[in-house]
């Protein structure tokens, strides 16, 4: 069966967001964000709002859930499902194409995502031979093996990105936060690091914060 693809905004609009949920959400859990970003930004953008695939999160002992990749352990450090993060990045990816072949520059196309989302939207952004405008990831992370790092390119080095980090995240520590915007900077992307007292979720300051940091890439 398709997976939910929920589109917001003109299709006539000049820049597109493509945005993901988390772990066990969906299009229709993050749509709320995309509404509140779409009518600040105003009728030039558009979003594109995919669904994760369902499948087996070891995690959560074997249970099936919507998930860009696998959890294999509480610890987001081990065991990384790189597989499963380059399926869905490629998928991501061919997104990103589609709207590339209807005449929409890269420089036009922003990435993002929460959590496990925004994993996928920094690596897609980062595997790709072109730079798009800009990717905000927000209480992520960014794996750092080897046979992912190995793959990034060269012209995403030019790829802005914010990086929006929870102090009181129940999930990602702040040592991955830190590991993942000093790898970035390291290699040469403009980084935005924006810290919130919150837990793992997303409010509106943080959301007006990535507001102003779309406009001022615009």
């Amino acid at each position: 069966m398709e997976e939910e693809l929920i589109e917001l905004g003109s299709p006539t609009a000049s820049k597109r967001v493509i945005l993901l949920h988390g772990l066990t959400g969906t299009a229709s859990v993050i749509r709320p964000v995309a509404e509140y970003l779409c009518k600040r930004l105003g009728e030039d953008y558009s979003f594109l709002l995919p669904t994760a695939p369902i499948i087996k999160v070891k995690q959560f002992n074997g249970e099936s859930a919507h998930a860009w990749f696998d959890v294999k352990s509480s610890d987001f450090r081990r065991e990384a499902d790189i597989d499963g993060i380059f399926e869905s990045s490629d998928r991501i990816a061919s997104l990103v194409r589609s709207e590339i072949s209807q005449g929409v520059s890269p420089k036009d196309i922003y990435l993002g995502g929460f959590s496990q989302g925004g994993v996928i939207a920094l690596t897609t952004a980062l595997l790709e031979p072109f730079a798009v405008a800009g990717v905000f990831a927000l209480s992520s992370y960014l794996p750092l093996e080897d046979q992912l790092a190995a793959q990034l390119t060269d012209a995403s080095k030019e790829v802005p990105i914010f990086q929006g980090v929870s102090l009181n995240d129940e999930f990602i520590s702040q040592e991955m936060s830190d590991k993942a915007s000093a790898f970035l900077r390291n290699r040469g992307n403009p980084v935005l690091v924006q810290k919130y007292d919150m837990k793992h979720e997303i409010r509106n300051r943080e959301l007006d914060d990535v507001i102003e940091w779309i406009k001022s890439l615009a």
